[in-house]
């Protein structure tokens, strides 16, 4: 089965129809005679804001789009099953299936964009995460009249339309209800409305001039979500004017009909597919429509226009008892039905209490990727939808981390979290005092300690700083959710900071004594985030063994601590699917962590070039090299392996660093090749950058220890590759040193196809409540499967 759709306004772009105007030539001098123009130079030149003017979008979508399909069915060789279009391109869908000659469409066309375009004081706004029947018992329970649900795109995806004003005006009210976004059009027209009134009406005298053939292959109307009926086109074309588009309850019936989203095919202007996606996310949102329900619809339309046949009138028998009929099919219940456990919504994902606790919307957090990849315009954008986003804070310098913070903080709602990233230092234990002087003078309450193997003074002092007595009790100010992959650290975090540590604070007069009395009494961590083979530094842990233990240790530390308050689990690592969301939460976890898919969003603070490379990966293409940090203790670190060189370069030096005792026992021939291949330099200039950055201790024990001495040097290997992936230098791309898990492999898999296939598309909010909604629907689904 094969279903063409055809995409309407908003899918033109500059440089549209190129191919097809050369095959089709006479069309194309058809549509110039008609339009008055050159069709080709406006789609070629425009310029944009042009080609973007209704009366001149709606003509050239219908002429590309036709054109497309007869390219299409020249190498196809056959029919598809069903047409659709969206808005202006069912017009092309009535073309292809015959009903409408090339310039019949064409004129009507031209009619409908001037004639909408003539439309003013009128807006559209695209509205998320409300469902159509939400959006119009909203408004109307608001007594609003002037706007319309207008677009039905998909269940959660609708465009509302009316007078401009009260389109404006009306963001607050959506979002307050519970929609997840909502974005003003550029358009001047309250298109698919009653405010269109006067266009129709004109348009219906100008349309009875033309023939409407018999179809040849069923188009389904965007104003009854079936099949056009021969006969009654015309009508429902001066309709469609008015009326919504229907776009996600045609794609329903479709599925109904046995429809998958691979037997659909888009034809229009080449770039980023628009109404197909749309096609996967019905699905997800919604599924087919009831199968019964159709069945009957379809009996009593076929009922009622069955033509009555001439009898003689039959003598009356007596009556008999009706015939027992069998109980008529019950479709099966998915997607919300009723089972036992109850309907899981967003709000019903993980803990509530762990999103009371820290001020949030939903039980999600994305990751802290160092050096300001998990970028402040990320963690803005996750405040503001409700969401915990955690500020890349490792490897910046101070100045770079407090301006973050300024920033973050003057950009969000007032009392919105936020977080920053508080990574170990093990080598270098003043990186973390100054972490922390920084976070306690600018009032950070959040922090994600990650590559912790133990407490550490710093850590404990932060927490130390934010412990308070309240109607006798300890409540912490400063929360600690510690990203650990061990159960055995995990248990460190839950329990109170080691005594030595409290003791080396007290000698050093950087805590209290009430302080440290207090940081006896209370766990190190309110969250512990169980990571699994993640992006990065990783234990390569399965969260199917970490998450159950840590629960463990969780619910008998609360019993160790009755007073102090809930302390909560949650899931990180390998987290890019609806499906591994929804595996977690079943094992427990109050809350998710995405880390890899944030790094591949419009937002992440590193370069195009890294955004391209990953936005085309799969599960299988990424692999394990040494840590830059520690690769003398053979640590390693996730990273992309596909197009590029640096995990067998990262491997090659860690087994000189083993073989050799300096740089000058390796072999002249292969230092050259390492020089030149690696570093773009001789390794003595390497030593000499080196310097310049390191304290003076560190190069004076580099120069008495030749081992030492190329320990630094190899490292600064690691730091050069991922200065050239966050800075896009292409010159160096084969030596890309990109941290990424295989969730990120999964996650372009499950977005391909849709709007999210494009990094340029993704945002770490959207991503994370499309992830949250469609978990939902999938324990949804599972459930009543297994209920049934």
């Amino acid at each position: 089965m094969t279903v063409c759709m055809f995409p309407g306004q908003g899918a033109q772009r500059l440089g549209m129809g190129e191919d097809v105007f050369a095959r089709f030539p006479d069309r194309l001098r058809e549509a110039d005679d008609i339009l008055g123009y050159s069709l080709a130079d406006l789609c070629r030149e425009g310029p944009l804001e042009k080609l973007s003017q209704t009366q001149f979008t709606q003509p050239a979508l219908y002429v590309v789009n036709a054109l497309k399909y007869l390219h299409y069915r020249e190498e196809a060789g056959t029919d598809p099953d069903y047409l659709l279009g969206h808005s202006v391109s069912e017009y092309v869908a009535l073309f292809a299936s015959g009903v409408l000659d090339f310039v019949s469409g064409l004129r009507l066309v031209q009619k409908r964009g001037a004639l909408m375009a003539e439309a003013r004081e009128g807006g559209m706004a695209a509205v998320l995460g409300l469902e159509g029947s939400a959006i119009e018992d909203l408004l109307k329970s608001e007594g609003i009249t002037d706007i319309y649900a207008a677009n039905f795109n998909t269940p959660k995806q609708i465009v509302v339309s009316g007078r401009r004003q009260a389109v404006h005006e009306a963001e607050d009210l959506f979002l307050k209800a519970g929609a997840s976004h909502y974005k003003v059009l550029p358009v001047s027209g309250a298109f698919h409305t009653p405010i269109m009134e006067e266009a129709r009406a004109e348009f219906a005298g100008f349309i009875e001039g033309f023939e409407f053939a018999a179809q040849s292959v069923p188009v389904i109307s965007n104003v009854t979500a079936r099949p056009h009926v021969d006969g009654e086109i015309a009508r429902r074309m001066i309709e469609q004017i008015t009326a919504p588009v229907r776009w996600s309850e045609s794609l329903r019936y479709l599925m109904a009909k046995g429809v998958a989203f691979a037997d659909t095919v888009e034809i229009g202007p080449d770039g980023p597919p628009v109404v197909r996606p749309m096609f996967k996310r019905t699905e997800l949102e919604a599924g087919p429509l009831d199968a019964a329900e159709l069945a009957a619809e379809e009996a009593a339309a076929a009922e009622k226009v069955a033509p009555a046949p001439e009898m003689p009138a039959p003598e009356m028998p007596e009556p008999q008892p009706p015939e027992p009929q069998p109980p008529e099919p019950q479709p099966q219940k998915m997607n919300g039905a009723s089972h036992p456990l109850g309907r899981v919504t967003m709000e019903s994902l993980g803990s509530r209490a762990f999103c009371d606790a820290f001020g949030l919307r939903y039980p999600y957090a994305s990751g802290s990727m160092y050096q300001g990849i998990a970028s402040t315009g990320i963690v803005i954008r996750m405040a503001k939808a409700g969401l915990l986003g955690f500020f890349g804070a490792a490897g910046l310098p101070i100045s770079e981390t407090r301006a973050a913070i300024r920033e973050i903080r003057a950009a969000i709602p007032q009392g919105a979290s936020f977080g920053v990233n508080f990574i170990a230092h093990l080598n270098r234990p003043h990186l973390e005092d100054e972490l922390t002087d920084l976070l306690i003078e600018e009032g950070v309450s959040i922090v994600e300690a990650a590559a912790f193997m133990e407490v550490t003074p710093a850590l404990a002092r932060y927490r130390a700083k934010g412990l308070e007595r309240v109607n006798g009790t300890i409540r912490a100010n400063n929360r600690v959710i510690a990203k650990v992959s061990r159960p055995d650290v995990a248990a460190q975090f839950l329990a109170p900071a080691p005594d030595h540590v409290i003791d080396k604070l007290l000698a050093a007069r950087t805590i209290s004594s009430d302080e440290a009395e207090m940081l006896r009494a209370v766990p190190m961590a309110d969250a512990i985030c169980v990571e699994a083979d993640s992006g990065g530094h990783t234990d390569q842990g399965m969260p199917f063994a970490l998450i159950p233990p840590t629960v463990k240790l969780r619910d008998e530390t609360e019993k160790r601590f009755p007073d102090f308050g809930p302390l909560f689990v949650g899931a990180a690592g390998g987290i890019g699917t609806p499906e591994a969301a929804a595996a977690v939460f079943v094992l427990g976890a109050d809350f998710i962590v995405t880390g890899s898919i944030n790094q591949c969003t419009a937002e992440a603070g590193t370069s195009d070039a890294v955004k391209d490379m990953l936005e085309g990966i799969n599960v299988y293409d990424t692999t394990y090299a040494p840590s830059g940090e520690m690769f003398e203790l053979g640590s390693k670190v996730q990273v992309l392996k596909k197009g590029v060189f640096f995990p067998a370069r990262a491997e090659k030096l860690v087994s000189l660093y083993r073989q050799h005792e300096s740089l000058d026992e390796i072999e002249p021939k292969l230092r050259r090749q390492i020089e030149e291949r690696y570093f773009g330099r001789s390794l003595d200039e390497v030593f000499a950058d080196v310097a310049k950055v390191y304290s003076p201790s560190e190069i004076e024990r580099a120069e008495r220890s030749p081992k030492h001495r190329m320990s630094l040097v190899f490292k600064r290997y690691y730091r050069d590759t991922t200065d050239w992936a966050l800075k896009g230098e292409m010159s160096r791309k084969v030596d890309f040193q990109i941290h990424c898990g295989p969730a990120q492999g999964a996650f372009n898999q499950w977005v391909a196809g849709t709007d999210l296939e494009s990094w340029r598309n993704r945002h770490a909010d959207t991503i994370g409540l499309q992830l949250l909604d469609e978990t939902a629907d999938l324990l949804n689904r599972r459930l009543s499967a297994l209920v049934r």
